[in-house]
C-alpha cells in the first residue's frame, strides 16, 4: 500500500528527473521503474521521513549509474 502511495505521489517527479538526466524517454521510463523497485526493496530501512528527497536521491544515483555504464560502453567500442 505504501509503495502504491509513493508511486502515485512521486511518479511524475521521478520520471522528470530521469528524463532530464538521460535525455531519452524510454530509458527514463525504465529508470523510473528501477527507482521504485529499489525503493520497494529498501522500505524496511526507510524511516518514513523526507520521502521526496529519498526517492529523488535514488533516482539521481540510478541515472548516474546508467550514464556511467553508457559512457564505459561507448569508450570500450
Amino acid at each position: 500500500e505504501y509503495l502504491e502511495y509513493l508511486i502515485d505521489q512521486y511518479q511524475n517527479l521521478i520520471y522528470s528527473i530521469c528524463l532530464k538526466s538521460v535525455g531519452n524517454p524510454f530509458d527514463a521510463e525504465d529508470l523510473t521503474q528501477e527507482v521504485f523497485l529499489s525503493a520497494y526493496k529498501s522500505l524496511a530501512h526507510f524511516d518514513g521521513l523526507y520521502e521526496k528527497a529519498w526517492l529523488s536521491k535514488i533516482a539521481v544515483r540510478k541515472c548516474l549509474d546508467f550514464l556511467k555504464g553508457r559512457y564505459l560502453f561507448l569508450t570500450a567500442s
